[in-house]
């Protein structure tokens, strides 16, 4: 495989015809209404990174349940959705795992989604707050190589831009889905769920506005199962049947007896935009959204004793050993949260071709517990002694100013300003009964905040007919404060960090013949710590441990070389990248201290590099056969880790050696139309020092997966479809068991 060479300091812009999104609505369909995206959506997708589109018309032909599935066939890209509801489903790109969920960004018309203040399998973008009946289009960049975004970008961003109605709209719609799912262990069988969805908007002179509702209720699979250890009184032992000897990932052996966070869950959305032209040059659009969501997760013990009795606690005999339950093995857990986004943006133009755009976002935490059982309660829950985590007030805010416009002839500038800041707030307190109130003493508590104030410059520099110069760079001022940590007896304070920065980038892209294009890219990006990194730890002897509060940002140089062609019924693209990034945070114990220390670390050097190809086609080999197909190969490794020598040289963990996607829809009547879709994903591992080697319950798999969906337009206004993920019923794990197949079935109703 070729390396690109760090020396590339060349990016191109990337100057598509869809950069006006406002002139260039995803295309109608008998269930579309015209639509418009507001103006500043142009601003932001002229970017000289590799950009992917999925269009309003794409979403359609695949089974969507939340707006994370526009992600599902992107390029060398995956989404953790392990089940129709996930709420923690973390984006997985080039250069990020699904842990590492602060190297991407999620926008929706520019309000951020993302959850920067930890990066982990809890990190996830708020997909809830966009529905897919909202959603225009879906623009996703790849890599660091513009000054407009942080230096989060270093992975995927992703901007979702969501529609206005230009006259009377309405739209409801039904789903049901029934998961058939089956495990090694005892614990399958169908999960069924379904979802209802309506839509309300309409445009009055200067006045547009769009009420959109959305409530999903969902049985999800067992995601995780109890685990019994070796050992006891043989005496005590209680013979039973049901377990099912097992081993770990890394071939330790295990005794399975239960199944755990079998959830359902209840969501509930809804979102009011207004959008209003105050005059022929300034609009504004506001959002307001409200997501709720009512978690249950129960347990299932799967043995019996002798007389047919659940067994749930105590020492067992099983596999010809005796083993120890834990008393919590099969504890439930219940979460409930409530957030609200606010949103306001202004957009303006100036008659010399300059445009400039203001966006001012709050996300806001108003309830978030999560209730967890001390001792074993499988089946219906009883209540009981357990624990209460609240992040209730936890949130953050961004505002961004930015304007473009041309100097001279030659030359289109872009600046703007940034500023955001995270809150977290975490507290456990006991509670003699966990499904009521915390009524007991703390038992562990942090928090602290973030900030970061932002300008950037971007030149882009047409110098000849068929290139052009991008320059530009970004200045960040990164503060930490208000750090704490807690537990039953005390309170200690973190020491305020302040650190600023500056990441260059820049470009040149060629368009050596017609409808032929090669770009080069090479950007920095700095992606800071996040409040859970650096201030989540534990306390022992009246001092902080476990976690290191002076960790340093992930600093990462990332290159690209890109070759596009247009053809006359599509496009194609190959593209060879590789990113350096020194300081990559992770979650590692050094063994070069004793007593060894597992905490967030930095590890000194991880390099990826690799080839990436895509293809878009309409009407192939015949009118209506439309295909998209991606094809990746990565080599992502720890060059170096000091404090964990053991990865040396080793795959870094959850970056898969090939990726690939194949989409192919077929519109064979004009009321009628298939689609097929394959998702690959290669050989990967979970551990930094690649000791990994069962495919089994707590590993990272390879998979090939199938989707279908058939869909009639019956009607004028009415659709029905049925679709299928997960085809031929794989099994497959992200440590936790992804969902087997699942059948849909849907009906909507347009006005």
């Amino acid at each position: 495989m070729k390396v690109i060479p760090l020396g590339l300091c060349a990016i191109a812009l990337v100057l598509s015809s869809s950069r006006l999104l406002a002139a260039d609505p995803a295309p109608s369909t008998t269930t579309l209404a015209p639509v418009s995206v507001h103006a500043s959506d142009s601003m932001v997708t002229e970017t000289p990174s590799v950009q992917v589109r999925v269009t309003r018309r794409q979403l359609q032909k695949q089974n969507v349940t939340s707006s994370a599935d526009a992600l599902k066939y992107a390029p060398n890209m995956m989404v953790r959705a392990r089940y129709i509801g996930d709420p923690n489903a973390v984006i997985s790109g080039r250069n990020a795992g699904t842990l590492q969920s602060a190297r991407s960004l999620v926008y929706a018309d520019g309000l951020l989604l993302s959850n920067l203040m930890t990066n982990g399998y809890n990190g996830a973008p708020r997909w809830g707050m966009v529905a897919p009946e909202e959603i225009g289009a879906v623009d996703i960049l790849y890599g660091p190589y513009s000054a407009l975004y942080p230096g989060n970008s270093l992975g995927t961003t992703v901007l979702i831009h969501t529609v206005l109605p230009q006259r009377l709209v309405a739209s409801v719609s039904t789903q049901i889905f029934n998961q058939d799912y089956h495990d090694a262990y005892g614990a399958g069988g169908h999960y069924n769920g379904h979802q209802v969805a309506a839509t309300l908007g309409n445009k009055q002179g200067r006045w547009s506005w769009l009420l959109e509702l959305n409530r999903l209720d969902n049985d999800g699979q067992p995601l995780q199962y109890a685990t019994a250890t070796a050992g006891g009184n043989v005496a005590t032992a209680v013979p039973v049947t049901g377990a099912t000897f097992d081993r770990n990932p890394n071939g330790t052996p295990r005794l399975v007896y239960g199944a755990n966070s079998i959830e359902h869950t209840v969501q509930t959305q809804a979102k009011l935009k207004l959008g209003v032209d105050i005059s022929d040059h300034v609009a504004a659009l506001f959002t307001l959204g409200w997501w709720h969501d009512d978690a249950e997760d129960r347990t299932r013990s799967l043995i019996r004793n002798a007389t047919g009795q659940s067994v749930s606690g105590g020492t067992i005999s099983a596999a010809g050993q005796t083993w120890t339950l834990p008393a919590s093995g099969l504890a439930p857990t219940a979460s409930i949260d409530s957030h609200m986004l606010y949103g306001a943006e202004l957009n303006g133009r100036f008659d010399n071709g300059w445009r400039w755009t203001a966006v001012a976002s709050h996300y806001d935490f108003l309830r978030s517990q999560a209730a967890t059982a001390s001792l074993a309660e499988p089946g219906t829950p009883i209540g009981g002694p357990g624990t209460i985590a609240d992040m209730s007030g936890s949130g953050w805010s961004t505002f961004d100013l930015r304007s473009s416009g041309p100097l001279g002839d030659q030359n289109t500038l872009y600046a703007g300003v940034h500023g955001d800041r995270y809150v977290l707030e975490s507290n456990v307190r006991n509670a003699s009964d966990w499904l009521g109130e915390a009524d007991g003493a703390q038992v562990s508590a942090f928090a602290g905040r973030t900030q970061t104030r932002a300008a950037y410059l971007q030149d882009v520099w047409s110098f000849a007919p068929a290139w052009a110069l991008t320059v530009g760079g970004r200045l960040e001022q990164w503060r930490a404060y208000g750090g704490l940590l807690g537990n039953a007896s005390s309170t200690l304070h973190y020491a305020d960090r302040q650190r600023t920065d500056f990441s260059p980038k820049a470009s040149m892209s060629w368009d050596f013949a017609e409808d032929w294009q090669l770009r080069l890219a090479h950007g920095r990006a700095v992606r800071y710590p996040t409040v859970a990194e650096l201030f989540q730890g534990t306390i022992s002897a009246n001092a902080i441990i476990n976690n290191n509060p002076n960790l340093k940002p992930e600093i990462d140089d990332s290159t690209d070389l890109t070759l596009n062609r247009r053809v006359a019924n599509g496009h194609w693209r190959v593209s060879l990248f590789q990113d350096r990034i020194a300081d990559a945070l992770y979650s590692q114990t050094d063994i070069t201290v004793t007593p060894t220390v597992t905490s967030v670390q930095n590890i000194d050097l991880m390099r990826v590099h690799g080839i990436e190809g895509e293809l878009g086609l309409t009407d192939v080999w015949t009118p209506g056969l439309d295909l998209s197909a991606s094809l990746a190969f990565s080599d992502a490794k720890t060059l170096q880790d000091h404090q964990y020598p053991l990865a040396d040289g080793k795959y870094f963990p959850r970056i898969p050696k090939v990726r690939a996607s194949l989409f192919a829809d077929y519109r064979f009547t004009p009321q009628w139309d298939v689609s097929l879709g394959i998702r690959h994903s290669g050989r990967q591992y979970g551990t930094l020092n690649n000791n990994d080697f069962v495919d089994t319950y707590g590993a990272v798999s390879s998979f090939t997966v199938a989707d279908a969906k058939l869909r009639w337009k019956f009607s004028p206004g009415w659709t029905a479809s049925l679709g299928v993920d997960n085809l031929t019923n794989a099994r497959y794990w992200v440590y936790h068991p992804y969902a087997g197949r699942t059948v849909f079935g849907q009906l909507r109703w347009d006005l």
